[in-house]
């Protein structure tokens, strides 16, 4: 199974080299890349290394700027099992989030993760509880990880829900 993990923004230079918007915080995973996806052809990762928050991958195959026009606004999906491995405990994929059921710590239903958004700060929680929908920040003081669950601290969810 493949996970998406960046969004090709733009050929960088003339020798084939492309610009790209990470997808994802755990930036180790960038390292450990060999291979990658693209509209489901495997390329080989030649080099790879991220300055001022963006990607500048040169993939094996792709050799002048027009090839690499070519991949622009393609999404790169990678083998889902690296980014598994790279997570720590207490972290989770999107798409892990999505459809997790959360209690606070009384274990009274709070809602159900239905989308998870970023507005640029943080990952913002899309709950949806009997048909109403709220959103609130992804940040330590509300959620707690434990037991591969997120456990919501209600005051502070309160505190900061919308």
């Amino acid at each position: 199974m493949q996970i998406e993990i960046a969004k090709i923004l733009k050929p960088q230079g003339i020798k084939g080299e492309i610009k790209a918007l990470p997808l994802t915080n755990l930036l180790s995973v960038y390292k450990k890349m060999k291979t990658c996806f693209i509209e489901g052809q495997e390329y080989q990762i030649a080099s790879l290394s991220l300055r001022q928050d963006f990607l500048y991958i040169k993939l094996a195959g792709i050799v002048d700027r027009n090839q690499a026009e070519l991949l622009r606004n393609k999404i790169i999906f990678i083998d889902r099992e690296l980014l598994e491995n790279e997570k720590e405990e207490g972290q989770f994929l999107i798409d892990e989030l999505i459809g997790m059921l959360l209690y606070n710590e009384k274990g009274d239903y709070v809602g159900q993760i239905v989308d998870v958004v970023n507005y640029g700060a943080c990952d913002v929680f899309i709950i949806e509880k009997e048909g109403r929908k709220m959103e609130a920040p992804y940040v330590d003081d509300v959620f707690v990880a434990k037991d591969n669950k997120l456990i919501v601290n209600q005051q502070k969810f309160e505190e900061v829900c919308v």
